[in-house]
């Protein structure tokens, strides 16, 4: 069972927060600067919804506004991933200025943060704000709202059925799902953060918000689901004081 008497601290992050090229690396993307302005590039919604989060309930929030075509941001070092096609055949020297200049201090401030609370007494709360494409490959995604996790982390559990039976609540028409439209335990930054520290001191979630709600053109209906969001893990947070 989860130590219920650790203090929680809750922060946010949010990886895909821009789609931002620095001058010098503009002429990587001339002629496919639409790429830039699609899901590829950035996650469309992702950092509105965080920074109303933090402003809502007075979390901390840490982002990066680095394209994910240049470097990602949600990929461990040894991932394929973490160049795009864009950046791959860079040399490896531009390639290490790239990780050192837009990748490292991002993660390097927020697992400084994680230490310096776990060395205080907190348990971390991490929730990493995303949204996804509503459909891929021809598919179309059911899903309004993922909640991923890995489960095998009690914390994890527990606070993951705490939000989604607080989401349910706010909006029973939303489909919300564990572990979709990715698995929790793919490589992402909560999964690297998990190597790094044990359940009692950290446990970390990727909040995957359906792109469909900001692109359809009615605000209100984006409105509805931040404010679902926000409520609910207001819930969440006012459970595990």
């Amino acid at each position: 069972m989860p130590n219920t008497q650790l203090k929680k601290k809750f922060i946010l992050t949010c990886e895909h927060a821009g789609n931002e090229i620095p001058e010098k690396y503009t002429s990587l993307f001339k002629g496919k600067e639409e790429e830039l302005y699609s899901h590829k590039g950035m996650d469309f919604g992702a950092l509105r919804l965080a920074k109303h989060l933090a402003a809502s309930i007075n979390l901390p929030l840490y982002y990066s506004t680095i394209s994910r075509l240049l470097v990602e941001a949600n990929r461990s070092l040894d991932s394929d991933e973490l160049f795009s096609e864009f950046t791959k055949k860079l040399p490896v020297k531009e390639k290490e200025t790239i990780l050192n200049t837009y990748y490292a201090p991002h993660r390097n401030q927020v697992e400084e943060q994680i230490s310096n609370l776990t060395a205080s007494g907190y348990q971390v709360i991490h929730f990493a704000i995303h949204t996804f494409t509503p459909a891929t490959d021809g598919e179309v995604r059911k899903a309004a709202i993922g909640i991923l996790f890995d489960p095998k982390r009690v914390p994890e559990h527990t606070i993951a059925a705490q939000l989604k039976e607080q989401l349910t609540a706010h909006v029973p028409e939303l489909h919300v799902v564990y572990n979709a439209p990715y698995p929790g335990t793919a490589d992402g930054f909560p999964t690297y953060l998990r190597k790094r520290f044990i359940a009692e001191e950290y446990a970390g979630f990727e909040l995957e918000v359906n792109q469909k709600f900001f692109l359809n053109g009615e605000p209100g209906i984006w409105d509805n689901v931040v404010a679902a969001v926000t409520d609910s893990l207001r819930g969440v947070i006012n459970q595990n004081r």
